[in-house]
């Protein structure tokens, strides 16, 4: 496997990388497998992506599955249509726009996702935090997900349709329209929560 570097505008060639660093304008059509993926500038790819660790500080749009062990977002990072994102680790202090569905064991985003549906373990999305430029960039949308579903949960200032989990903490500024609960449940003060099902223990 080689590095592949591109500074300023240009085509990507898939294939298999040790790493590849986009810090110009780049496309590719086609699919890439990488241990590393370091995104400055500009990336599109339409491709499906393998890869260890995929890193974006910049901006970058996928239109097929990404497949990760690490995602770590400080940028923004958009996946149209009805694509996946797979990893063991999600941290996003940027943006993530998914078309389709987000599953990793561990998320952890103090920025916005928009998803149509997020599966995990552990999950924290804490939007009300705006001390990143890009997200600051972003600061007037809300993190907006159809369906969350994991053991832990813990969101702030959140938009979602469905939570279903064990145990739940709902943060300040949350709108939740319906929530399953079967553990133990934290409801902010400054939230907003539809109807409650399940067998859960509520915490002060």
């Amino acid at each position: 496997m080689q590095d592949f570097s591109l500074e300023g505008i240009g085509k990507i060639n898939g294939g298999e990388f040790r790493t590849l660093n986009v810090e110009g304008v780049g496309s590719c059509s086609s699919g890439v497998k990488a241990e590393n993926i370091y995104i400055e500038g500009v990336f599109n790819c339409s491709g499906e992506i393998e890869v260890e660790h995929l890193h974006c500080e910049g901006v970058a749009d996928f239109t097929a599955n990404i497949r990760a062990k690490r995602i770590n977002v400080q940028g923004v990072v958009s996946v149209r249509r009805d694509a996946k994102i797979e990893a063991e680790e999600i941290i996003c202090e940027g943006v993530i726009k998914a078309g389709g569905e987000i599953s990793a064991d561990f998320i952890n985003a103090e920025g916005f996702i928009q998803a149509k549906e997020i599966f995990g373990d552990r999950i924290r999305i804490n939007s009300h935090y705006h001390g990143k430029r890009i997200v600051n960039f972003f600061k007037r949308e809300k993190s907006d997900i159809k369906l969350i579903e994991a053991t832990t949960i813990e969101l702030s200032d959140v938009t979602v349709s469905t939570v279903n989990g064990r145990d739940i903490t709902i943060g300040p500024y949350c709108k939740i329209d319906h929530l399953d609960c079967n553990g133990t449940l934290f409801i902010d003060r400054t939230a907003t929560v539809g109807n409650i099902t399940g067998n859960y223990t509520m915490k002060n």
